[in-house]
C-alpha cells in the first residue's frame, strides 16, 4: 500500500489510556498511519481545522467520543458544521462510546458528517473495516 493511500488517524477521547490503546491497535493494523490523539476535544478541533485546508493532504478517519467533560462529542460536531468545507472533505467521523445509547446511534446515523457510531472499545476488526471501505 502506497503512503498517499493509507489515511490519517484522529482520536479525541479525553481518556489517554483508551487513546493510547486505540492508536496501538490503529498502528498494529495500519503501520506506516499517522496518528494523532488529542484528550482535549477543543484542540483536536483546532487541529483538523489547520491540518486538513490544504487541498492535497491526506484523508482522515476522525474516531470522536462522545461523553467528554470540556466539550462533548455533540457539541464538537456543532462546531465541526462551521468548518470550511474543505476540510471536511478530508475527514471520516465515526463516534465512539461505551454506551450503546439509541438515541445517540440515531443522532450519529441521521448525521450527514458522521460516517458511523462504533461501540467502545475499538478492534482491529473495525479498524479493517473502515480500511476496506472504497470511498475512503
Amino acid at each position: 500500500m502506497e503512503k498517499q493511500n493509507i489515511p490519517d488517524f484522529i482520536v479525541i477521547d479525553d481518556d489517554a489510556f483508551n487513546n493510547r490503546i486505540c492508536s496501538m491497535i490503529i498502528q498494529r493494523i495500519s503501520p506506516e498511519a499517522d496518528v494523532q490523539a488529542f484528550t482535549e476535544p477543543e484542540i483536536g478541533l483546532e487541529h483538523i481545522s489547520s491540518a486538513y485546508m490544504a487541498p492535497t493532504v491526506n484523508n482522515a478517519i476522525l474516531f470522536l467520543d462522545i461523553n467528554m467533560p470540556t466539550m462533548t462529542g455533540w457539541e464538537f460536531m456543532e462546531h465541526y458544521e462551521q468548518i470550511d468545507i474543505q476540510v471536511k472533505n478530508h475527514i471520516k467521523i465515526y463516534i465512539v462510546s461505551s454506551y450503546i445509547d439509541e438515541v445517540d446511534k440515531k443522532r450519529a446515523n441521521t448525521n450527514k458528517n458522521i460516517a458511523g457510531y462504533i461501540a467502545k472499545p475499538l478492534s482491529s476488526l473495525v479498524i479493517q473495516d473502515i480500511l476496506s471501505k472504497p470511498e475512503l
